[in-house]
């Protein structure tokens, strides 16, 4: 191991070579000039030096011409090798071979050629030289400075030409900074897109490219103040014209290898184009998404009449199959009580008629839904508290998740009220907890969190599942649209809670991403001031019909007929009419006899509730009971009852079901008014 001393007045070069001489096991003496090296070349004796050429104050050259000359023949005869990047080699060669320099090596060299040269040196030992002290080096030493120095200087006035022109033609403005925050130097460019003088910028003038918080940032890295070395800004500003920019503003630090930050360079570009291109993108961006929105929803209003509409007449139909199918059932009972119909043969047709009765409560089921999706199910919304009504279902709830599938309860606290259909909600959390559970075969969690936001309710129905992607996303809560074939599921689920939760004056939105889960989150109306309803009592059996005068109305003959026929069964005397002007005529002239009214709401020409309040108004006190398929002309927006007190009975029903409702009615004495 030799020691090896490294002269060079650039710091990152002698720290460049310590570590490639440290490979090779060599000790590392460095100096920072020619004076700090005939100093250490005294004390330690260097096997060999390294040296750079031009340097100031004593150079290489000067340095070795010293060493060669000095008394102290150790230090006099150590080998010299030049590294520059300055000189080349037939430059330095007569004064290097005059004072015994062993090899000049550039740095544009491969490495290991310094590394070869050191151990050439090493191998030739110390170096003679008779060392001619006449003014003949004076002169030559001087030559081959001033010669490279003028050289450098036409180089550096070239670099000069070139950074002008750079900067006067840059399309972006450009600040030299030192290290107090003075700027030295602006650009043209700079000055253009401020509409201020370049004398007005230099200093701190700059700084008005920046607002007051990016002011005190950017002196605080010119400071060195704080871990970061640049600082991007993109910020809008006001020029003395008025006119509004969008800067973006780009600062970073610059460093010297000896003297560590000495300053900035301030780069400013003028993006107001590209932010004004980028609101109109926003912007045009946001009314596609309106108008995707806008287009969606027309979309599903249009299912929603449709559906509606359909499950409307259907059920006028279904409510007359099974009337006339019940009637049937009794009359064949009857015979067989009587011995006109042979038993066996009343059980085999009471059989079949079972099933017809099955297929129709099934299609009444599907109606139902259907009704819902159009947000025309007839409901009864009361003031719920939500919170009190998940843990009321939380039982059924868990099972209708399958096996594997964990169910959370995250109840908010401080909920307001919410005025909706306790029946209608409980499906739409059953049937969101049932889809949440069939997007996960192998088991999860399902979480349902509330909470209150803004004037509404907050419902989030969460889980691990599958997810759904874009496309199914978009079309998830049309009806009849599934993904789970083979679940025997006819795709009314979402769509039926859509619309629950639409009729109930809330929204209802979802959120999902393949292999991420989904996120099912309804919103409703909050009730101020409002206290959850309480049920009414169970009251005893009502009395059977004590033969009251029924007037019955309906625009659907087949209805009307298999109506009457099942009241008139109960007891009651029946009076009908196809339409509300024959209602009011047999109104008149049976006004004294009637005690209720039971109207079909939907008819053509006068509705079933301009018809109630006529009559109410001719026969004040008449009992009305409403019959309907669908409850748009019973409710509002905001699902507040448009009859207060009203009996309403939903299509289809059976014949418990009217009897019943019937009953109740004239015994609470209900009326219209």
């Amino acid at each position: 191991m030799a020691t090896v001393m490294v002269v060079d007045d650039v710091a990152a070069n002698r720290d460049i070579v310590r570590l490639l001489l440290g490979f090779r096991g060599h000790e590392v003496i460095e100096a920072k000039d020619g004076a700090d090296a005939l100093r250490l070349a005294h004390a330690h004796h260097p096997d060999v030096v390294v040296s750079d050429v031009l340097m100031p104050g004593i150079d290489g050259l000067e340095l070795v011409h010293r060493l060669r000359a000095d008394p102290d023949r150790e230090a006099a005869s150590a080998p010299v090798i030049f590294y520059t990047a300055n000189y080349l080699e037939p430059e330095t060669r007569p004064l290097a071979e005059a004072c015994g320099v062993s090899q000049v090596v550039l740095r544009s060299q491969d490495p290991g050629t310094l590394l070869d040269a050191i151990e050439s040196a090493l191998a030739a030992g110390p170096v003679t030289v008779d060392l001619d002290t006449n003014e003949d080096f004076t002169q030559a030493h001087l030559h081959a400075v001033n010669a490279k120095l003028i050289e450098k200087v036409r180089a550096l006035h070239d670099t000069e030409r070139r950074f002008e022109a750079m900067a006067v033609a840059s399309p972006v403005g450009i600040g030299i900074l030192d290290r107090h925050g003075h700027a030295d130097y602006v650009n043209p460019r700079f000055a253009e897109i401020l509409q201020t003088p370049m004398d007005r910028l230099l200093g701190h003038g700059w700084l008005a490219c920046l607002d007051r918080p990016a002011q005190d940032a950017a002196l605080r890295l010119l400071h060195g103040a704080g871990p970061d070395t640049e600082l991007r800004f993109t910020h809008r500003i006001t020029r003395p014209d008025g006119e509004v920019l969008s800067l973006r503003v780009h600062l970073r630090q610059i460093h010297d290898g000896e003297d560590g930050l000495t300053g900035g360079v301030l780069m400013v570009d003028d993006v107001t184009d590209v932010a004004l291109a980028e609101e109109r993108l926003r912007e045009e961006t946001e009314r596609r998404q309106d108008e995707a929105r806008t287009r969606d929803a027309e979309r599903l209003h249009a299912l929603r009449r449709m559906a509606g509409g359909t499950a409307h007449d259907f059920n006028n139909i279904l409510g007359a199959i099974l009337g006339y199918v019940n009637l049937a059932i009794e009359s064949i009972n009857d015979g067989r009580d009587d011995g006109s119909i042979p038993a066996d043969t009343a059980e085999s047709l009471i059989d079949d008629l079972a099933q017809v009765v099955k297929g129709g409560e099934r299609a009444q089921g599907l109606t139902q839904q259907l009704l819902a999706f159009g947000r025309r199910e007839v409901n009864q919304p009361t003031v719920l508290d939500m919170n009190a009504l998940l843990r009321e279902c939380e039982t059924s709830l868990r099972a209708a998740a399958r096996p594997g599938t964990v169910l959370r309860l995250d109840l908010g606290t401080g909920l307001p009220t919410v005025k909706a259909d306790a029946a209608q909600l409980t499906q739409v959390l059953h049937n969101l907890v049932r889809n949440s559970a069939e997007a996960m075969p192998e088991g999860g969690a399902v979480t349902i969190t509330t909470s209150a936001q803004d004037a509404r309710v907050a419902v989030e129905v969460r889980d691990t599942g599958t997810g759904m992607g874009s496309e199914v996303l978009e079309r998830c809560c049309e009806p009849f649209f599934s993904t789970k074939s083979t679940t025997g599921t006819v795709g009314l689920g979402l769509s039926t809670a859509h619309g629950i939760v639409s009729q109930a004056g809330g929204q209802l939105t979802i959120e999902s991403r393949v292999g991420q889960g989904t996120t099912v989150t309804f919103t409703l109306p909050a009730m101020a001031g409002a206290t959850p309803a309480v049920p009414p009592p169970k009251t005893a059996q009502q009395d059977p019909a004590g033969g009251e005068t029924l007037l019955l109305v309906d625009d659907e003959e087949a209805v009307l007929q298999v109506t009457a026929r099942i009241l008139s069964g109960a007891g009651y005397r029946v009076l009908t009419a196809p339409d509300a002007g024959e209602a009011l005529r047999l109104l008149e002239r049976h006004g004294g006899e009637v005690a209720a009214l039971v109207t079909d709401v939907v008819m053509p020409g006068m509705n079933g509730r301009q018809l109630a309040r006529i009559a109410a108004g001719r026969r004040p006190g008449l009992c009305v009971v409403f019959v309907s398929g669908y409850a748009e002309s019973l409710f509002d927006d905001q699902g507040n009852n448009l009859e207060p007190g009203s009996t309403i009975l939903a299509k289809p029903f059976d014949r418990e079901k009217l009897v019943s409702t019937v009953r109740t009615a004239l015994g609470a004495g209900v009326s219209s008014s």
